[in-house]
């Protein structure tokens, strides 16, 4: 039997890195949001959290997108607390 050899960081995989970009529109509580649409950055193991809090106020997702590092680094990411 062989071993599997991997690379690069031991802690962390690039799959637990991943961010997303999702397009929301809809929202209409002024409470919640003052615009009709807008993105929001999300890490890839909230995704699914995020999407339910936007269909629970109402809203309809547009569009998910992933993004790359560089793209992930200009503004904060919601992630697990």
């Amino acid at each position: 039997m062989t071993q599997m050899t991997t690379i690069g960081t031991p802690q962390m995989s690039e799959y637990d890195d991943r961010i997303v970009e999702i397009e929301v529109t809809g929202v209409c509580r002024q409470d919640v949001k003052r615009v009709s649409s807008y993105k929001k950055k999300v890490a890839h193991s909230r995704m699914n959290e995020a999407m339910r809090e936007i269909y629970s106020l109402g809203g309809k997702v547009v569009g998910v997108r992933l993004l790359g590092e560089s793209q992930a680094n200009n503004q904060p990411v919601e992630t697990d607390a």
